[in-house]
């Protein structure tokens, strides 16, 4: 191409510049159509705003020069939202934006007042839902988790909220939040729900750690008597069982003792029925064999003497004939 510049032709080459100029363009169009899903991530193609398809992780394509935009939503994230702030236990406020002082007090079933403090932990189950269905997700989960643990609050006493009753407050609320989700198709799932902490508002403070410290004090003689009872009482329940088998075993020796004894005396009059002299004498002479160990002087006297002084001292001759 020339122009005429102060009657100079001049000569621009366009060639290069198109070149160029083509080159860039098709830079841009191929960095528009590619675009990167993160692992944790999927990504929703819109096509002139309308949802045409769902990505995994990975390097994709779509159509260039903003025909297709993509959402990406990280689904396999755990996110938390915190309510309440832990500076503001016992009444006392350092730094804590505003409104955290406001969804801390709750007012409980028996119209006591309580400071809570809880997290709810979320993921996003399902994408399309998540960005379609509710115009802003998040903030409505806020809501949500303020008004269902105001119920559960309202619904219990205070002692039971403060001392026992927590884990089961957590249960319901979790409960509770994932109807609501479902019920507006929110796409989200609640993994849990914390409570971070539940105290009684400052005035009565002080009596709520006395009423703590007894109950651990109750707690710790109910532990200390099952010890006492776990030791003691096996203990004189093995006695008992020793003092029962030792009453069964002697009571087994005595009838067996007796029951010999009937048998020998019935053995013993079978044997004097057929032999009585013989079964006679051998009752004298073990009459005698018992008796005569443990008398002092043994004397024998003839029957054919009349008179006494012939005898024999058998002791005495036993002894000498030792």
């Amino acid at each position: 191409m020339q122009f005429q510049v102060e009657g100079k032709t001049v000569t621009i080459r366009l060639w290069p510049a198109l070149i160029v100029a083509a080159l860039a363009l098709v830079f841009l169009v191929a960095a528009s159509a590619v675009y990167q899903v993160a692992p944790e991530q999927e990504a929703l193609v819109l096509r002139f705003g309308r949802h045409v398809k769902t990505k995994g992780p990975g390097l994709k394509m779509r159509l260039p020069l903003g025909i297709d935009r993509v959402i990406k939503v990280p689904t396999r994230m755990v996110d938390v939202v915190s309510f309440g702030d832990q500076s503001a236990r016992g009444g006392v406020r350092t730094g804590a934006r505003d409104g955290y002082a406001t969804e801390s007090s709750m007012l409980t079933g028996d119209l006591n007042m309580v400071r809570v403090g809880w997290d709810v932990q979320f993921s996003r189950e399902n994408p399309t839902d998540f960005v379609f269905n509710v115009q802003e997700p998040i903030p409505t989960l806020r809501d949500i988790s303020q008004s269902v643990m105001r119920e559960v609050m309202g619904d219990r006493a205070s002692i039971l909220i403060l001392t026992v009753g927590r884990s089961e407050v957590q249960r319901r609320v979790r409960e509770l939040i994932q109807a609501q989700c479902r019920q507006f198709g929110m796409g989200l799932h609640i993994n849990e729900v914390n409570l971070l902490f539940v105290d009684p508002p400052p005035p009565v403070l002080g009596a709520f750690n006395d009423l703590n410290k007894a109950e651990q004090d109750a707690t710790r003689f109910f532990e200390e008597a099952a010890k006492v009872y776990q030791d003691r009482v096996p203990r004189a329940r093995g006695e008992a069982q020793r003092m029962i088998l030792e009453a069964e075993g002697f009571r087994e020796r005595r009838v067996n003792l007796a029951r010999g004894e009937a048998q020998r005396f019935v053995d013993t009059l079978n044997a004097y029925r057929l032999s009585p002299e013989v079964t006679r004498q051998r009752f004298f002479l073990e009459t005698m064999e018992a008796r005569l160990p443990h008398a002092r002087e043994v004397i024998v006297v003839d029957p054919a003497v009349r008179s006494l002084l012939p005898h024999l001292n058998v002791r005495d001759a036993a002894t000498e004939k030792r």
